[in-house]
Formats: C-alpha cells, sequence, structure tokens
C-alpha cells in the first residue's frame, strides 16, 4: 500500500506538516542510498575543494608574479630611460611616459586578478547544485 501521494493525517485531521512517522520509514527504507549519496557529496565535495585550492595558489602565484614584475620593471625601465634622456630635452616626456607605462602594467595585473577573484563564485557550485536538487527531490516524497 503506497501511502506516497496522500496528505498526511495526525488525530483523523489533514495536515500541512510533515509526518514524521512516514518521514521515519521513508529514511529507514532509503538509509543504504542516503550513506552512498554522502560518500558521493564527501568527493564531490574533495574534488571541488582541490579545484579552489589550484585557484587560489594561482591568485596568489599571479598576485606574487604582477608584484615583482612592477618592481623591476619599475626601477629598471625607469633608471635606463631616465639615465639615456638625462641629457637631451626629453627628460620630461620620458618621465611622463614612465609612469604611463607603469600604470598599465599595474592595471593589467589588477584585471588579471579580478578576474581569478571573480572565479571564486563558482566554487563548489556543482555541489550546491547537486545538494538543491536531492533536497527538493527530499520535500517532495516528504
Amino acid at each position: 500500500m503506497d501511502n506516497s501521494n496522500e496528505t498526511p493525517i495526525r488525530n483523523g485531521k489533514e495536515s500541512d506538516g510533515i509526518d514524521l512517522l512516514g518521514a521515519l520509514r521513508i529514511a529507514r527504507s532509503a538509509g543504504g542510498a542516503l550513506g552512498v549519496q554522502a560518500g558521493l557529496y564527501g568527493q564531490l565535495a574533495r574534488v571541488e575543494w582541490l579545484e579552489e585550492k589550484v585557484r587560489l595558489r594561482n591568485m596568489l602565484l599571479m598576485g606574487l608574479l604582477a608584484f615583482a614584475g612592477t618592481l623591476c620593471l619599475l626601477l629598471f625601465t625607469g633608471i635606463a630611460a631616465l639615465a639615456l634622456s638625462w641629457e637631451t630635452p626629453y627628460r620630461l616626456p620620458t618621465a611622463i611616459a614612465l609612469l604611463v607605462i607603469y600604470g598599465a602594467g599595474i592595471g593589467v595585473a589588477w584585471h588579471r586578478l579580478g578576474v581569478l577573484s571573480a572565479a571564486g563564485s563558482q566554487s563548489f557550485a556543482a555541489l550546491r547544485e547537486e545538494l538543491a536538487i536531492d533536497a527538493t527531490l527530499l520535500r517532495s516524497r516528504l
């Protein structure tokens, strides 16, 4: 006898709540499947955590690389350009061009860091989606 499509009845009255006894019967009969599903969630969470760690490590490496590159570029390009133009009338335009180039380099690094940071909203997306689907399925069965 399948009562899954009937409204739960308590004390002779129809109820909008969940029939606790019915829910326990369903949970007991589906216990093995729930255990397997929990194991799958654990595996999915582990895989997504590894992906998140790789993304965060790459963000750190890109930030360090951008920082080191910016410092080296600022130091050596600035020295070379000013040394070459020091005795010419292009001293001031050279200094201004250096500032523009340095600013562009910093802008590119910040843009790349922003792209990597925005990817953080996708962390554990598959796990969240699977949990939402299964929660909806469980609610529909109860």
